[in-house]
């Protein structure tokens, strides 16, 4: 009898440490380990707010980023908002565009392990058409109010952010704030900087745009806004 009980009591440790050995009880896992995200690719050429030279076939360069398997390169014009977007393995591609038309780009990278991507800075250039003596601005990118965003009553603060290809030229801008799409309220004149203090005291929806010009009577049009403002 005492003989039995001690091969229960045996059977009964080797069960209770089997099940902690093997996770089918109380025991630990380890959580699997995280997938590491691609980071974001370092824009190369065109060179940020540069002049192109290279004609039609533009050839864009970038450093490869971490954790990728693959780009999308998008390029879009900025007058006519049209947009390219294609995807590559490789950090290197030429692109069609059309002469004389100002363009941003960017690089998305992607991995076949994630879902998450990452973006690169956004640089702008002209694509070198007929001979000109000044490039019109770039248009403005419109930072805050961000697009539908909402915002209390009172003094609110409209940034954006100017460039031009033209190094030496002196940008002003007419600053736009109406109910109606677009606006066409201009409520400061030739700015010489790229923020405005300007009060809203009555809630709504309202649009937002700002012209860019040079010191050669050359502008352009940032595109409209629309934020909603509450009480």
């Amino acid at each position: 009898m005492k003989k039995l009980k001690y091969i229960l009591f045996i059977s009964l440790v080797i069960l209770v440490s089997c099940k902690g050995k093997d996770g089918g009880g109380n025991g630990d896992v380890d959580p699997p380990p995280p997938v590491p995200t691609p980071t974001a690719a370092t824009l190369n050429t065109p060179a940020k707010n540069s002049e192109c030279l290279d004609g039609e076939n533009v050839e864009f360069k970038w450093a490869a980023s971490e954790n990728t398997d693959s780009y999308d390169i998008v390029v879009k014009n900025l007058l006519t908002q049209s947009q390219i977007t294609q995807t590559t393995t490789s950090t290197t591609v030429t692109i069609q565009l059309t002469k004389g038309q100002p363009y941003s780009w960017y690089i998305i990278s992607k991995s076949n392990s994630t879902t998450e991507t990452a973006e690169s800075e956004k640089w702008k250039f002209y694509l070198k058409g007929d001979p000109v003596a000044n490039y019109s601005p770039f248009p403005a990118d419109l930072i805050s109010p961000k697009a539908e965003a909402t915002v209390s009553a009172g003094s609110i603060k409209f940034e954006w952010s100017g460039s031009d290809a033209d190094s030496g030229d002196t940008l002003t801008f007419d600053i736009y704030i109406d109910t109606a799409n677009p606006p066409t309220t201009r409520i400061k004149a030739n700015h010489t900087t790229s923020s405005i203090n300007h009060a809203i005291n009555s809630a709504g929806t309202y649009y937002w745009k700002v012209i860019t010009r040079d010191n050669s009577g050359s502008n352009s049009d940032s595109g409209v806004s629309k934020f909603k403002v509450i009480n």
